[in-house]
């Protein structure tokens, strides 16, 4: 089914006026734990996905594909939300300390 040219421009503009979704998550690979931060969390798990059931590991820390054959599945869990009203250098500074914490408490790997 052909979309339109105004449903394609409407769709694009959506895209670009969308909000980042600041968030610390956290990716299980069977019983491994790594801690990132990333502005889409569903795109991180999409991408996840994908390298790793294709193999093509690039971006992914160590271990990740090796746990991943083991286990066969990824999940990404949202366990901290960043306030959307702090300064890009604000939320930097935070989310560099919240991944501190979040490594320490879920005894994860920084990714």
């Amino acid at each position: 089914m052909a979309v339109s040219k105004e449903n394609r421009r409407a769709a694009k503009a959506a895209w670009i006026e969308r909000k980042a979704d600041w968030s610390i998550c956290a990716v299980r690979v069977g019983d491994a734990v790594w801690v990132k931060s990333t502005s889409d969390p569903a795109a991180l798990e999409r991408r996840l996905s994908f390298m790793l059931r294709t193999g093509g590991s690039n971006g992914a820390p160590a271990g990740m594909q090796a746990a991943y054959r083991d286990a066969g599945e990824v999940r990404v869990e949202v366990v901290e939300r960043m306030d959307e009203d702090l300064s890009p250098m604000a939320r930097d500074t935070a989310v560099k300390e919240r991944l501190a914490h979040w490594v320490e408490t879920l005894g994860a790997t920084r990714f």
